[in-house]
């Protein structure tokens, strides 16, 4: 893939829309999050944890890659989405918008690690401002473990908070379970 070609094609603003299906025949289970916050001076990371039964289904995270000396300039952010083994991830959508209100920022996305991810979807929210981050037919290219790498690049406004809508979709591997998440949560950008 030709670095240059993605990351100068993805910064045009485009129309998205997104469809998931499942094949899953058992029960459906509408997971919610409980927010863990972390910032230790050396990380700034925010975790969405969802259980079902008392048990972790999945772990999303979000993390700052680099720190600006001002939220006016460029920095990294991170996502990631861990699951059992147990179960299998068939979709996620993250629509990423900062600043809240003004001009959004651009968002970047870094070439996804692996193979090739060839129902990816990427690109501006018509409307919203919103960059969207999804995949679909996801257990052909993750394995418990998926990392997305971005960098915001504000533009007329400071990215001082990243509003975050996401929505994931798993299976039980037996069959038995459908789990469902959408979220709606903030992550802080910090300055060092």
């Amino acid at each position: 893939m030709n670095r240059r070609r993605f990351l100068a094609s993805t910064a045009i603003p485009i129309g998205i829309t997104t469809a998931g299906c499942s094949a899953n025949t058992g029960q459906a289970v509408d997971l919610e999050a409980e927010t863990e916050r972390r910032d230790d001076d050396r990380q700034n990371e925010t975790y969405l944890v969802y259980r079902h039964d008392g048990e972790d289904v999945r772990v999303v995270g979000f993390n700052q890659g680099s720190f600006p000396q001002s939220l006016d300039e460029r920095f990294g952010f991170g996502m990631f989405i861990e699951y059992a083994e147990s179960t299998t991830l068939e979709s996620f959508r993250f629509d990423l918008r900062t600043p809240p209100t003004g001009a959004p920022a651009d968002i970047y996305l870094a070439s996804p690690a692996g193979g090739v991810w060839p129902a990816l979807t990427y690109g501006r929210v018509e409307g919203d401002g919103s960059t969207r981050i999804a995949l679909s037919d996801a257990p052909d290219v993750t394995d418990e473990t998926v990392f997305i790498n971005t960098i915001v690049d504000p533009q007329a406004d400071p990215a001082e908070r990243i509003d975050v809508d996401l929505e994931l979709e798993l299976n039980a591997s037996d069959g038995s379970t459908t789990y469902r998440a959408a979220t709606t949560t903030t992550f802080e950008p910090e300055t060092r």
